[in-house]
């Protein structure tokens, strides 16, 4: 990967991470879409969750006050185990096929909530154990599994900044998961070292400007721009893995 190639991914998590910053969710996926046109799937995956790490981690730190760690705790208890069982399918998974089924999961999980006048409920003690098992299964083979779990997330946590922190703070042990295990398989090449800083350097920034964005965002005004991002995520998920 060239410097030029590198700068793009710095100012690309730049943008990324204040998008994330805002709405707690969203800039992670659009990284990994600019790594994998750049990179093989199989390094993108890794790398990403390198700056991903450094991102989420940095936003915990911002938002540490807020963050229910009751529920960090319980979606990371599974994360390995369950990524170990899926890792030999990294290669071989119709990965096309559960992009798109994670785009209909996401778009269900909004929407059908809203159309019923009904909340999502929180998921119970058990339930967030669960949900982190289903994202430490999904993580080796889909990469980005973010949209899926936060309309779990904005129904456990009582406001923006609470879903925000606490978000963050379940990404960082998801994707450490991910190093962990990719990192095992010898998947974490010395090679991307350049493009890994440049991304972190930006993700830093990204997060401390988005931050300071959110901090004067009126909680009806995020509920508005969260629906709409996680709508747009979700509908490219799918129009990308039937194309």
């Amino acid at each position: 990967m060239g410097i030029e190639t590198a700068l793009l991914v710095g100012v690309c998590a730049f943008a990324t991470s204040a998008l994330t910053a805002v709405l707690g969710f969203g800039g992670g996926i659009v990284l990994l879409a600019v790594l994998v046109a750049f990179v093989d799937p199989l390094v993108a995956i890794p790398l990403h969750a390198a700056i991903q790490v450094v991102s989420n981690g940095t936003r915990t730190i911002v938002r540490r006050r807020d963050v229910d760690w009751s529920i960090v705790w319980r979606t990371s208890l599974l994360l390995l185990p369950a990524g170990a069982l899926t890792l030999p399918l990294a290669r071989q998974a119709p990965e096309a096929a559960l992009q798109a089924l994670i785009a209909v999961a996401v778009l269900a999980a909004t929407w059908l909530p809203e159309w019923n006048s009904r909340p999502l409920p929180a998921p119970s003690s058990g339930g967030w154990i669960g949900l982190g098992a289903v994202v430490g299964a999904l993580n080796p083979v889909v990469g980005a599994t973010g949209p899926l779990i936060a309309p779990f997330f904005r129904a456990g946590t009582r406001d923006r900044l609470g879903f925000v922190g606490t978000f963050a703070a379940s990404q960082v042990t998801g994707h450490l998961a991910k190093l962990v295990l990719f990192g095992v398989v010898g998947l974490l090449p010395a090679s991307q070292a350049p493009a890994a800083a440049t991304g972190i350097v930006g993700v830093i920034a990204g997060t401390w400007v988005g931050s300071r964005i959110l901090d004067r965002m009126p909680e009806r005004r995020f509920d508005r721009l969260y629906l709409v991002a996680i709508t747009a995520v979700a509908a490219w998920l799918l129009v990308d893995a039937l194309r």
